[in-house]
């Protein structure tokens, strides 16, 4: 015991020692090289000991008022997967001559530990090189060589930027620690941003004014070139954080990117010296009229002359909707790129191959050429991270899909999604804002719950000649068709899913037939027989009647949750299990009868019912998914509540021969 109450004494003195040592850039120590662990999260596989970001703005004659971005970093390897911090990129863009993102002073050094020595390795230009991502971004990379586990790497650069419309946002936190950080801004009168914090970590942020002094250089009467020193009243904002949790990847996660530390800015105005004040602040309604007066979305509305030929006017039916979207899935295939607007769509439709916005828009001509009420809706998909619906930006913005109204229902579809449909959205669609750019203007609309996932399982079990054999029909729907259709094309055929199949069962499956899993729509019914592993004579027969398990393990392991939980998809899950008891049996224990609730709105509900007559035991298991998102303070009740969904999956049916 005094062992180890010495041990966790030791750990609490090296987590208050870090904690409390402020680390500097340029100057790594001997004690932060022999640093093992980092006492705060001995998981972690590097530390940024120090991260330190600056921006402010100079004055360019020809560009005008320009901003630089300067970051220095500081980062401790703690084990062989930290080293891929050793390899950094740096994104920035080239418009033209006159519009651009320039990167100056990039240095970086790595330090090691050599009989208390230390050893410096710089940054060589050998290691620096230049990538081109399309015409526009580009992406200076380099790697910090000589590193290895117990080396610390420091790194900097500058950027220099013309688009001060558009600042950087700054990460306070990373997929590792951060021991400390801060982060300095100074905004000159004339800029006016908005300032905007998200994360769940302690960020301090302080606010003073301050002069800023900048050099302008001009002609004068004669032509000859002049500089004053201009100065003006500024913001200067100084944020700073200490031992900043690692941000990780947890389950049931849309995007990490909607709750990681960071703050962003929002040019709000400006109202320089001798002009007139320019607002920067826009509405949802002026980014909606500003997507479809751009000739490249606006003006792919109105290509219905596309489908002259192959679109008569008919009913304005779902089923006819239903007609004209298989037949622009037949004509082009999706070339696995996303895309927020279309390409040529004359092109498209020869070559029969286009991104997910030329289906899209395809779609809606389509549809108007057959008298149907389309029209495009715009969104950020789940990856991309939630829209900052108090911030209208069309940036934020990077995929678009396919509405229409018939009656008085609006159905939602994407042409691109191979087994999609109407009102059957693939996953990364299925947001809670999206707009709907209507003839009569803009609208919010919830696309995360436009429809469910069903999955109905029937398990029938009994004795043959001594031999115990189940037969399972699984059908599914919806989303859950949906998915497993996307999942199914993965296989080459039958036998290979079937291998699969028979390994996730543990036991021997016979006399396999699927139907419905090439289609677009309907349901997908799958039917075989399984031989568990029971044998009949023993005295004693344990029978698992979920030889298909709703979970068979828990899947929020940890403790505790530092972001929300966000579910897939609604669900509706059953199964019904009969087991006929063999002759010469009795049933000496079965599964209990119980409702489990998540809470008093019943958001999650699990009910297990069990029936008993003297020749079978029959069991009806259905779990109900009524809500996609639970917040943190909701955790342990999740926690708890899988744990008995775990536990309900794994009981047993006891069966005693008769003395």
């Amino acid at each position: 015991m005094k062992k180890t109450l010495t041990i966790v004494a030791v750990f609490l003195l090296l987590a208050t020692l870090y904690s409390n040592a402020q680390s500097k850039y340029g100057d790594v120590t001997i004690d932060e090289l022999d640093m093992a662990v980092y006492p705060q999260d001995t998981t972690a596989a590097a530390l940024i000991l120090l991260k330190e970001g600056n921006l402010d703005f100079i004055y360019d004659d020809e560009a005008g008022f320009q901003y630089q971005y300067t970051l220095k970093m500081k980062i401790k390897i703690l084990k062989n997967e930290g080293l891929g911090w050793c390899d950094q990129e740096i994104p920035y863009y080239e418009a033209d001559r006159l519009n651009k993102e320039r990167i100056t002073h990039l240095s970086g050094t790595t330090y090691n530990a050599d009989n208390r020595k230390i050893i410096k390795t710089k940054l060589s230009k050998e290691f620096i090189f230049d990538e081109s991502i399309n015409e526009k971004n580009k992406l200076k990379k380099f790697t910090l060589s000589g590193a290895k586990v117990g080396s610390v790497i420091e790194f900097k650069y500058t950027i220099v930027s013309d688009y001060y419309y558009d600042l950087r946002e700054f990460y306070f936190q990373s997929s590792i620690p951060t021991q400390q950080v801060s982060f300095e801004v100074i905004t000159p009168e004339y800029l006016y941003y908005n300032l905007n914090m998200q994360g769940y970590e302690k960020i301090d942020a302080t606010t003073t004014m301050v002069n800023a002094n900048y050099n302008i250089r001009y002609k004068d009467d004669n032509g000859r070139m002049q500089s004053t020193m201009h100065t003006c009243n500024a913001k200067k904002t100084v944020f700073r954080g200490n031992n900043i949790k690692a941000l990780k990847n947890e389950s049931y996660v849309w995007t990490l990117g909607d709750y990681i530390s960071k703050v962003t800015f929002e040019l709000s105005n400006t109202k320089f010296p001798n002009s007139m004040t320019k607002s920067y602040t826009t509405t949802w309604a002026n980014v909606d009229k500003d997507i479809l007066d751009a000739g490249v979305f606006g003006g792919n509305l109105k290509k219905t002359g596309l489908f002259k030929n192959d679109i008569s006017t008919k009913e304005i039916n779902i089923e006819n909707a239903k007609e004209i979207l298989n037949m622009i899935k037949y004509k082009v295939k999706w070339n696995e790129k996303n895309a927020f607007y279309p390409s040529d769509l004359g092109d498209v439709l020869k070559k029969g191959l286009g991104n997910s916005a030329d289906m899209n828009f395809l779609l809606i001509n389509a549809l108007k050429s057959g008298g149907f009420d389309a029209y495009p809706v715009v969104l950020s998909t789940r990856s991309n991270g939630r829209l900052p619906v108090t911030h209208p930006s069309i940036s934020a913005l990077n995929y678009t899909i396919v509405g229409v109204k018939i009656d008085t229902m609006m159905y939602y579809t994407d042409a691109s999604a191979k087994f999609g449909d109407w009102n059957l959205l693939p996953q990364k669609c299925m947001v809670p804002q999206a707009r709907a750019l209507l003839q009569q203007g803009g609208d919010w609309v919830d696309l995360s719950t436009v429809s469910i996932g069903m999955m109905a399982i029937t398990n029938d079990y009994k004795f043959e000649g001594g031999e115990y054999k189940g037969r399972i029909s699984i059908t599914r729907r919806g989303n859950d068709a949906l998915s497993f259709r996307d999942h199914y094309a993965d296989y080459k055929d039958n036998n290979e899913y079937l291998e699969k199949l028979a390994g996730q069962l543990a036991c021997e499956v016979v006399d396999f037939e699927i139907s419905g899993a090439d289609n677009a729509a309907g349901d997908v019914k799958e039917i075989f027989i399984v031989k568990p592993d029971v044998t009949l004579g023993d005295e004693f027969l344990y029978i698992n009647p979920f030889l298909i398990k709703h979970f068979s393990e828990n899947p929020f392991k940890d403790e505790n949750r530092t972001v929300p939980v966000n579910f897939n998809y609604l669900q509706n899950y059953r199964q019904i299990v009969n087991i006929m008891i063999p002759e010469g049996y009795a049933v000496e224990e079965t599964i209990q009868s119980e409702k489990i609730l998540l809470d008093e709105n019943e958001s999650m509900v699990l009910t297990c019912r069990v029936g008993q007559t003297q020749n079978s035991i029959q069991m009806n298991y259905q779990f109900q998914l009524k809500s996609l998102q639970f917040l943190q303070t909701d955790y342990e009740l999740l926690r708890n509540f899988f744990a008995k969904i775990v536990l309900k999956n794994s009981e047993q049916i006891v069966l005693k021969k008769i003395s």
